[in-house]
């Protein structure tokens, strides 16, 4: 005889199931383009700029939009840039890194995150501001792991792609009854689909062969106190977040950003002139950076 399930058994059932799709959603995003790790292994190899172009060169997607990155007012250097070599040697090894890094994640956010409330290539803009400013954090503050700061901060909300739909279909409370309820968004995404963004960033990440520390910092960054190693990273994504939040306007709540009070701020140093320098200086370099791959995303 068959057992009938109770109302509760069913729920969690279901919970389950749903948690088990994401997860294998997940797992079927397109593996990170190879071009990034082989030319990070040409550069600590130190090989010949021939040697860098030869790769890049084969996925011409990739080279299109690093040469057009390359232009850009945030990456561009004195010389001009007409072709692939002189992109390389102008960029330099860790601008190169990051221009390959932004080339190759665009593919990820790609349209609109309608589950998210987000508007056409929103979250590539919040991405791309969250890791410029990652980055700027990390040289004001003369952290060693400046490329880390910058790719966890790119792809902090990688999650979101992920959840996106699943978002829009069971996350059923609307975002202003978030606010007045006062729970957190990330939580409100527990509770509703078993997982949060940042946790399923971690773990996209890590099957894409992300460094420890990067993943580390995708997977705290609403919460670096909580990160069991590398929390400086966390909490210079968690600063970029809020700093870049704090210059968008958006429907998803959030709490407004007082760095006098707030912890993670003043354990970084980070004052509310500081955190006023930074807006400042990014606006112009995201927007170079989003209308050179306008056409793209």
């Amino acid at each position: 005889m068959v057992q009938e399930l109770d109302g509760y058994e069913v729920k969690a059932l279901n919970y389950e199931l749903l948690l088990k799709d994401i997860l294998t959603a997940a797992e079927k995003l397109p593996p990170f383009p190879d071009v990034a790790w082989k030319v990070l292994g040409l550069i600590r190899k130190m090989a010949s700029v021939k040697q860098i172009e030869s790769v890049i060169k084969y996925d011409p997607t990739i080279a299109a939009r690093i040469l057009s990155l390359s232009q850009s007012a945030y990456y561009r250097r004195a010389g001009k840039v007409s072709s692939l070599q002189d992109a390389i040697v102008v960029l330099g090894n860790q601008k190169l890194v990051e221009v390959i890094l932004a080339a190759c994640a665009v593919h990820y956010f790609r349209g609109q995150v309608s589950g998210y409330r987000l508007n056409e290539r929103e979250l590539w803009r919040h991405s791309v501001s969250t890791a410029v400013l990652s980055e700027k954090l990390a040289l004001r503050f003369r952290k060693k792991r400046v490329l880390t700061a910058y790719t966890a901060g790119l792809l902090h909300d990688i999650g979101k792609t992920v959840l996106d739909l699943y978002a829009k279909i069971y996350l059923h409370i609307d975002l202003n009854q978030i606010r007045k309820s006062g729970i957190q968004f990330i939580e409100a995404e527990r509770r509703a689909l078993g997982i949060d963004h940042q946790e399923l960033g971690q773990l996209i990440a890590r099957s894409w062969n992300f460094p420890p520390e990067v993943t580390v910092a995708i997977g705290n960054h609403h919460f670096p106190q909580k990160a069991k190693t590398d929390q400086d990273m966390a909490a210079i994504v968690y600063i970029a977040d809020r700093l870049v939040n704090g210059m968008q306007e958006s429907r998803e709540p959030r709490d407004a950003v007082d760095p006098e009070t707030d912890p993670v701020f003043k354990a970084l140093g980070v004052t509310s002139q500081i955190a006023e320098d930074l807006q400042a200086e990014i606006s112009e370099a995201v927007e170079g950076i989003v209308s050179f791959l306008k056409n793209e995303a």
